[in-house]
């Protein structure tokens, strides 16, 4: 008996190897190109282009994470989903700390409308918005789990 129960311990273990990167992927990059895919097959393409790239704070994203988070967690009950906020703010980090402008006009940057992609400037896309949709993400899976417990 306290081989199956090594046995599973052991098991636990090597799922966790694949099951964060693949939540990662996920909640950066699924959720990029699924609200893409979205957008543009119930929209001009000009209006999903607005939709998903220059309407602030994307809503569209962050939106469909949630949704991805909360329903995947419902079914797969992975707790490392609540984890996957932590390696793009870990790249909005350091690439905060390496842009060469005042701590002011920095936010302005990765958080405001200076750089936006109707000005050529895909920071925020490339930056920003893996770092939104992975905390909305996460947060879903959190609320998601908490809701489970409770009823």
């Amino acid at each position: 008996m306290a081989s199956s129960v090594e046995g599973g311990h052991i098991y636990r273990k090597t799922k966790l190897w694949w099951t964060f990167p693949v939540h990662q992927i996920v909640s950066t990059v699924g959720i990029l190109l699924l609200a893409g895919f979205l957008t543009f097959a119930v929209s001009s393409p000009s209006r999903a282009r607005w939709l998903l790239t220059e309407t602030p704070y994307f809503p569209v994203q962050i939106g469909l994470a949630f949704f991805v988070g909360f329903i995947l967690q419902r079914y797969l009950r992975h707790r490392v989903m609540q984890w996957v906020w932590v390696l793009p703010l870990s790249v909005l980090c350091v690439s905060f700390g390496l842009l060469h402008l005042p701590v002011g006009a920095r936010i302005e940057h990765y958080f405001g409308t200076s750089c936006r992609p109707e000005f050529r400037c895909f920071d925020q896309l490339a930056i920003t918005l893996p770092f939104y949709t992975s905390v909305s993400y996460s947060l879903a899976a959190f609320l998601s789990r908490h809701f489970k417990r409770r009823t």
